[in-house]
């Protein structure tokens, strides 16, 4: 027969056992497969790069779309990101890709970012991603009526292919991204309104000085021209069954060099002016 202080012993064990998993699943919900609570409701969504998403106060674009439409709005843009993936050489490292539009389409389809989540960068420029995902992991996308999608500069400047003709769901081009992440909303949220919106004309800085500028027509990054990739969107956009509205042709004034100062800040962001001028033709647009 056993002691009875190895009875004891045991029962501590079983005791301290318990105790230790009860606390184990108090302090960590994540183990019974708990999520965030989509406690945000949002009418317009926006997706895209910093030409919609680069200011953030009461003078970004969604905050001024918002105001003129008097309905909640999110600002799910990340500065810097693609349509398309970009770790064509597998590195290990790299992490970007998942805030591209087909990762963030297929991550909202599910409502689960907990892939973006693991992204955290230690650029100041960047710091405010974390914060983003948290609010985007918080949305109910079912009360979400229009997403706004604006990429397609930074797939530009960095050469990325338009498309795949063996493949037409490459999601390392632009087109094939495009058609994944519409597939994934489409999938999950039949009546969602999709809006792309185009990339807007540019001028590029030619010296360090910033003081000679020359037009975008001219800058072929390894992928195309600026250009071809938003007419590459207005196709697709076609294709699929989405709207798209265009802000290259015809929006900014470009006939001079020195016009590159009316609206915007750089050559490529929008200043205050700039923002107010795409909001408002946003709001023309998804009003009529």
């Amino acid at each position: 027969m056993k002691s009875r202080t190895q009875t004891d012993r045991r029962k501590q064990k079983i005791f301290y056992g318990i105790g230790g998993m009860l606390l184990l699943l108090l302090f960590c919900p994540w183990l019974l497969g708990a999520r965030s609570p989509k406690d945000i409701q949002a009418r317009v969504l926006f997706m895209g790069d910093s030409i919609m998403g680069q200011c953030r106060d009461e003078t970004s674009i969604p905050w001024l779309v918002a105001e003129q439409m008097g309905v909640p709005v999110i600002n799910g843009d990340f500065g810097g990101t693609t349509m398309s993936l970009q770790n064509r050489e597998g590195r290990d490292a790299y992490y970007w890709d998942g805030l591209s539009f087909s990762r963030l389409a297929k991550a909202a389809a599910a409502q689960d970012f907990g892939g973006q989540q693991t992204i955290r960068t230690k650029n100041y420029v960047t710091m405010h991603f974390g914060d983003i995902v948290d609010e985007l992991d918080r949305v109910d996308f079912s009360t979400v009526g229009t997403l706004v999608v604006c990429y397609g500069m930074n797939d530009y400047t960095t050469g990325s292919p338009i498309r795949n003709p063996d493949d037409p769901e490459d999601a390392y081009t632009l087109e094939g991204a495009m058609r994944t992440g519409i597939r994934h909303l489409r999938q999950r949220y039949p009546n969602l309104r999709i809006v792309f919106a185009s990339p807007t004309y540019c001028w590029w800085f030619t010296d360090r000085e910033g003081s000679v500028v020359d037009f975008c027509e001219n800058h072929d990054f390894g992928g195309g021209h600026l250009e071809e990739y938003v007419e590459a969107q207005r196709g697709v956009a076609r294709e699929c069954g989405v709207e798209f509205l265009d802000l290259y042709h015809g929006f900014y004034p470009n006939e001079k060099l020195e016009d590159w100062r009316m609206y915007t800040e750089d050559g490529i962001h929008p200043n205050e002016a700039g923002r107010r001028k795409i909001a408002d033709a946003l709001v023309e647009y998804l009003q009529n």
